[in-house]
């Protein structure tokens, strides 16, 4: 095949190993990706796989079109039949088939949100044996139970919070409701106890809304494989063979999930690399390739880097090799360039001043800004290196990672869909009822969702039976108004839904009908809200389903906030740019305690293989090592390390800092600057003097 004519010996291999099971290592920068495309060009083009028994996984909706449109230029129209998508895009749509016998009551469940997980939460914990709920104390007066009942409720939001990120690695690691709440488990510890009923209670809030979370869109399906073969025989007969992208990144039950869609045919390819195994804190561990691919696979490497120099190779490749590993990392490319430099810096300001000084430098000499990144192991530091490149002139990109959907406005034109589809979706009606204000607070929506709960109605109904003064729900005037206005605008998004109308016509009847246009022109930033919208609108277009498109909607959490631009330096947290490369690269702030992160080195886990309550070993120094690689490889040609003397925490309160170990391991020696250009940000100069010395000994 043609496709294959680029590939060197090893991404050749790789890409036309039989149909059976294999692994292909590939590092950083090795043409992962076109080892991926020509693997399934091979299977569909040369091997005659129907298109539609491949799926492959990738790790954003965005890879999976590229990867779609990469295939199409070697096989052409039968790339349209291929499956492609995240683990939860594939899952959802298997979910849909088979929702009743997974646990849900139809297959037009919502998918919720973080807000929308967070609001359940908030009730959930409130069961017995849980956070519980606020108990009146005795003997006080007025103002001390208000005092009593706020620190309840900073308690309940922080139990809260935990619960939440507890919940979910649980669910990642394959540990249903109904085992938490199992009556004969073993006991586990009183925190892990109340952490169990919260998640049973957040179980049944979710389900009798018909919504399942993130966690809910693998883990109903591997629990419904688990206990009926014959269902699972039926779904994996129809996989031919599954592809991996990013296979280090997956949890247990992604792993099982794709062990149990391979099971009938036994193919299945399992692509990534080890040394870029970054999200333990999602449940992802070491040696989840191995275990998806199974004990019997084919062994492939791809170690030729065809993006970064050898200078910048050797720190990214020492950085690995302090981690357990049973052969020295090895990636090189044969490109060499300027030397990696490392500096050191009074301050964090003085460090913000001189990065920003460089890249001064290197915009005036010719270079593009798009291709210069700045990445920092945590977002909050962004702040001082973001002014001092104003200072200087040069505009920053700064990746939030937040995505568009993300934003109020995209979630209130979504809420319009969800209305249409299910009139009885309590959180959609909560947003739609006070965007724009109709004289309804929160006593009133809840007394509206409740009344419809209570009579089994649809809440446009409920809120004209709250209209009526007979009702009990004791609305002033202007609530009543109110109510009936949105009664009617409701009620014509219901008909949409059920005449099947399109997501473009929904939505566009939605922002009309209940006056949102004309609230959004009066409110802050209207432009920006404005132009969310229409983005929101445009997604809508060539939806047939308005089912189709929430679903997408719901798991598209890589439609991206427009920042990046031409022109800009980019600054990102290590985690965001995954995936991305550019020219130069800069990362501050390689300070002990800050990289590695004191936090989740804290947090490493010491689990037990195969145990859904403890979960697989995972993150400690050895990700943070992981992570310092993956930020190195992203550098084409030149790679900037530094860090601080003295960084404002936060609070603002200053400590003591100096570099990091990772600097030792690297092999990196830095050169301290001192206080270069601290006044470029209005600060006072600090008094250390240049040192002049490079090493360790300080």
């Amino acid at each position: 095949m043609e496709i294959l004519q680029g590939l060197d010996d090893q991404q050749r291999a790789a890409a036309t190993a039989p149909n059976g099971a294999s692994l292909v290592m590939a590092g950083a920068g090795t043409g992962k990706t076109t080892t991926l495309t020509a693997r399934i060009a091979w299977l569909v083009g040369e091997k005659g796989l129907p298109p539609q028994s491949v799926m492959a996984v990738t790790f954003t909706n965005r890879a999976a079109r590229e990867l779609r449109e990469r295939v199409a230029l070697h096989v052409g129209e039968a790339a349209a039949g291929l499956r492609l998508g995240t683990f939860h895009g594939l899952s959802a749509r298997i979910l849909r088939r088979h929702a009743e016998a997974a646990g849900l009551k139809g297959a037009d469940f919502s998918i919720a949100d973080e807000d929308e997980a967070r609001h359940l939460m908030t009730s959930a914990a409130q069961a017995p044996g849980a956070y519980g709920p606020f108990r009146e104390p005795e003997g006080l007066d007025d103002k001390g139970i208000k005092a009593a009942r706020k620190e309840w409720e900073a308690g309940l939001r922080d139990f809260c919070g935990h619960a939440l990120r507890q919940v979910s690695l649980w669910k990642g690691w394959g540990l249903t409701a109904a085992e938490a709440s199992d009556p004969t488990r073993p006991d586990r510890s009183p925190e892990e106890e109340r952490f169990a009923a919260a998640y049973s209670a957040y179980q049944y809030e979710l389900e009798s809304r018909n919504m399942a979370d993130f966690g809910d869109l693998l883990l109903k399906v591997v629990a419904l494989f688990r206990r009926d073969q014959a269902l699972l025989d039926l779904e994996a007969s129809q996989i031919r063979h599954l592809l991996v992208d990013e296979g280090q990144d997956a949890n247990p039950v992604q792993v099982e999930w794709a062990r149990m869609l391979s099971s009938v045919h036994g193919g299945i390819t399992v692509v990534g690399d080890e040394d870029q195994n970054i999200y333990g804190f999602q449940g992802g561990y070491p040696g989840a390739m191995q275990d998806m691919a199974g004990a019997a696979h084919a062994a492939f490497s791809l170690t030729v880097n065809r993006r970064c120099t050898e200078e910048i190779l050797r720190p990214a490749n020492l950085a690995v090799d302090y981690n357990r590993r049973k052969e020295p990392k090895t990636l090189s490319s044969g490109r060499h360039g300027v030397p990696v430099r490392a500096t050191g810096h009074a301050t964090d300001a003085s460090e913000a001043a001189w990065i920003a000084g460089r890249i001064a430098e290197m915009v005036e000499q010719g270079a593009d800004p798009a291709g210069i990144a700045v990445l920092f192991r945590t977002s909050h530091m962004f702040a001082p290196y973001e002014e001092a490149l104003a200072r200087k002139g040069i505009r920053a990109a700064v990746a939030s990672g937040k995505s568009l959907l993300a934003r109020e406005e995209a979630k209130d034109v979504l809420a319009m869909v969800r209305l249409a589809l299910n009139p009885g979706d309590g959180l959609a009606f909560g947003r739609l009822a006070v965007r724009p204000s109709r004289g309804l607070g929160t006593s009133a929506i809840e007394a509206i969702t409740g009344l419809a709960a209570a009579r089994g109605i649809a809440l446009h109904e409920a809120c004209l039976a709250a209209c009526d003064q007979r009702s009990g729900l004791g609305l002033r005037k202007d609530g009543r108004a109110g109510a009936a206005e949105l009664a009617r605008a409701l009620s014509m998004l219901a008909d949409c839904g059920s005449w099947g109308r399109q997501p473009w016509d929904i939505i566009a009847l939605g922002l009309s009908e209940t006056g949102y246009w004309n609230w959004l022109e009066a409110q802050d930033s209207a432009v920006d809200k404005y132009m969310t919208v229409e983005a929101v609108q445009r997604l809508s277009e060539g939806y047939e389903s308005a089912p189709d498109f929430l679903l997408d909607m719901s798991l598209a959490t890589d439609v991206d906030v427009p920042a990046d631009g031409p022109g800009r330096v980019r600054l990102s947290t290590m985690h965001s740019v995954k995936g991305l490369e550019f020219d130069h690269v800069f990362c501050p702030a390689f300070d002990e305690g800050v990289m590695p992160n004191e936090r989740s080195v804290e947090e490493g886990r010491r689990g037990k293989p195969g145990d859904p309550w403890d979960g697989p070993r995972g993150g400690g120094v050895e990700e943070e090592r992981r992570l310092a690689h993956v930020a190195f490889t992203r550098a084409r040609h030149g790679l900037d390390v530094s860090f601080a003397w003295r960084r404002v925490g936060k609070g603002g309160k200053g400590r003591q800092a100096g570099p990091s170990s990772f600097v030792e391991e690297c092999e990196l020696k830095w050169e301290d600057v001192g206080a270069a250009s601290t006044a470029d940000l209005g600060r006072k100069k600090s008094s250390r003097k240049k040192s002049g010395r490079i090493g360790f000994d300080r």
